[in-house]
């Protein structure tokens, strides 16, 4: 029978162990880089469609000039104006962040429809459809839709409004962040290559991401499109870490040299 094996001696327990990095430290990194890119979407959302409602009202101004020199028709120019507005909105949504290009999806996915346009004001001004209605109803139907061609939506316009100025405040916010980390660096210098390689990384991984939102969420899914944003943000910020990481050499010694 096989004798028991036993071994003696003094044994370390109680061993305290230094984090090398606070874990509320490196979560505050990791969205730094989403921060960066939510803020500077919304910042360019807003610019996207200040332009989208100088281009529609230039337009409608531009059309309502001709149809009043007799130079078309009215219904001419309800089409003519129908047509540019969605050609306009198809070109601004293009440059159109994919968070905010999923929530204008879900209001309203795609231009309408000239008939869609016909009946909704024939709907509004006489309880009828467009065909029902005399030559006179057709022409004020045709008048109202020109008038309001150029017309943005007030609430809409209002809510990029409030997200430009919550986009101005992200990037304060984020740049707080980083500032907190450099202070708090002993190598200051070193610290701010590494912020810098950590928030770039984030805001590339956001904007990688986006491009597969269409994919993944398809149109008028806004708080998909979010997700996959602010996954790939943090994934990002992550990859940036792990680069930085295996930088630090190459950073301590750039934190030596005497650039500026």
């Amino acid at each position: 029978m096989t004798e028991p094996y036993i071994v003696t001696g003094s044994y370390v327990v109680q061993r305290e162990h230094a984090l090398r990095d606070s874990p509320l430290d490196r979560a505050l990194e990791l969205m730094e880089g989403a921060a960066l890119r939510f803020s500077l979407d919304a910042i360019s959302d807003e610019k996207i469609r200040a332009s989208y409602l100088r281009n529609i009202k230039r337009m409608s101004q531009q059309t309502m000039e001709d149809v009043k020199a007799g130079k078309i028709t009215a219904q001419e120019g309800v089409a003519f104006s129908h047509e540019m507005r969605n050609k306009i909105l198809v070109e601004h949504r293009k440059w159109t962040s994919a968070q905010g290009l999923a929530v204008v999806q879900r209001k309203k996915k795609d231009g309408r429809t000239l008939k869609w346009l016909m009946d909704r004001y024939s709907n509004d001004l006489f309880k009828k459809n467009y065909e029902s209605l005399s030559a006179a109803e057709q022409k004020k139907v045709h008048y109202t839709i020109l008038e309001a061609a150029g017309r943005d939506d007030a609430k809409f316009t209002k809510g990029t409004k409030k997200m430009l100025i919550m986009g101005k405040l992200g990037v304060l916010v984020t740049a707080a962040l980083a500032t907190y980390q450099i202070l708090n660096a002993e190598n200051k210098p070193k610290e701010t290559a590494r912020q810098g390689i950590i928030v770039g990384g984030g805001a590339l991984g956001g904007v990688l991401a986006g491009m597969g939102v269409s994919a993944l969420c398809g149109p008028g899914a806004p708080i998909c499109a979010i997700a996959v944003v602010l996954v790939g943000s943090v994934a990002g910020g992550v990859a940036g870490g792990v680069v930085a990481d295996s930088l630090d050499e190459e950073l301590e010694e750039f934190s030596h040299w005497d650039i500026f």
